[in-house]
């Protein structure tokens, strides 16, 4: 099994944009996916997990009052903090995770096709992490990749799978595309509609 910290500085040390962010309308549709699901138009606390190199941090911070933007990799930080420079209300932070998972509380903590470089054991001390790291408005949304990832023990469907099992919260909806999979969890237990009084 791969060193995940390692795997992820091989690939920003000749690439900047490993995935194609910049230029492949596959992601950008991923990334209007994503923001579309989200149940709130803004949020005062916002943590972005595997931020890479900024191109859906750059998108949350218009809907966020805080974000907090952390990768494992030295160089995606790089990237994304020159990205993100002249945003004030954002910071971008060099952690791995579960061992330096940040202790606040937050509105919404999204996970974008990171948790499957974890270990089994690890993931479950993330799931564990996630389970106190919500306010009472809190929501959470996960989304993976379908198609197979070498040299690593999980894959999307096992880590959702695992979300699904353990994590305390409303599951507010799943979306299934061919190429990749969303779920968002949710504190509240109403819908949308009903929280707002519609029906």
């Amino acid at each position: 099994m791969n060193d995940s910290s390692q795997y992820f500085e091989d690939l920003y040390h000749t690439n900047n944009d490993p995935w194609g962010y910049d230029h492949h309308w596959y992601e950008a549709r991923k990334r209007q996916i994503c923001l579309a699901l989200l149940t709130q138009p803004r949020y005062s606390s916002v943590l972005e997990i595997g931020c890479s190199n900024g191109h859906l941090s750059f998108h949350l911070a218009q809907r966020a009052d805080q974000l907090l933007c952390v990768d494992v990799s030295a160089h995606a930080i790089h990237w994304a903090s020159q990205r993100l420079q002249n945003l004030n209300h954002v910071s971008v932070k060099q952690k791995k995770i579960p061992e330096n998972f940040p202790e606040q509380k937050f509105d919404l903590i999204v996970i974008s096709e990171v948790a499957y470089y974890l270990s089994l054991t690890e993931l479950h001390e993330f799931i564990d992490q996630l389970k106190d790291s919500l306010t009472l408005q809190g929501e959470i949304l996960c989304c993976h990749w379908r198609h197979t990832i070498q040299d690593f023990e999980l894959d999307a469907h096992q880590v959702h799978h695992h979300l699904k099992q353990s994590l305390p919260f409303a599951h507010y909806l799943s979306l299934n595309d061919p190429d990749f999979i969303i779920d968002i969890w949710t504190v509240n237990t109403s819908s949308l509609a009903k929280q707002q009084g519609l029906i």
